[in-house]
């Protein structure tokens, strides 16, 4: 690891030295592992995801809320079975999403903070911090324009 003789000490000052091999040798891997994208990119998959699942099940939601209202009743319970269910699944999908977009976000910030594809995890964080208001803002507008 230090040269000088290969007794690690050089012999002026009997101070260990690092060679030049070693040294460049060691920034290269820190760099290596501090430039990979992976992180960002993962984090950005899971923000897009997030969104794109989440609007999807919002809209599903908003667009059906209105018409079961209408035919069935005022009370969730008066609903017919069958909507119940699509009702506790797309919910359960909103729970979901909600966990990997807050996965998405935490892992944006870790790969910005540790530049690990730096701009890929700035919009993955954008992303994600935007999910909810476009999900929910698809919710209201489909459930005022359809019912």
């Amino acid at each position: 690891m230090f040269s000088a003789g290969g007794s690690g000490m050089s012999s002026a000052s009997g101070t260990a030295t690092p060679s030049a091999g070693d040294t460049a040798g060691a920034l290269g891997r820190q760099a290596a592992e501090a430039k990979s994208p992976a992180l960002g990119k993962a984090a950005m998959a899971l923000s897009i995801v997030a969104l794109v699942l989440s609007v999807a099940a919002s809209a599903i939601l908003g667009a059906t809320v209105g018409p079961a209202e209408a035919a069935s009743g005022y009370y969730f319970t008066d609903t017919p079975d069958w909507y119940q269910t699509l009702a506790a699944v797309l919910v359960g999908l909103q729970v979901l999403c909600t966990c990997l977009g807050i996965t998405g976000l935490i892992l944006g910030i870790t790969a910005a903070v540790t530049a690990r594809g730096r701009t890929v995890s700035i919009v993955a964080i954008a992303v994600a911090a935007v999910a909810p208001f476009v999900s929910f803002g698809t919710f209201i507008a489909l459930i005022f324009a359809i019912a």
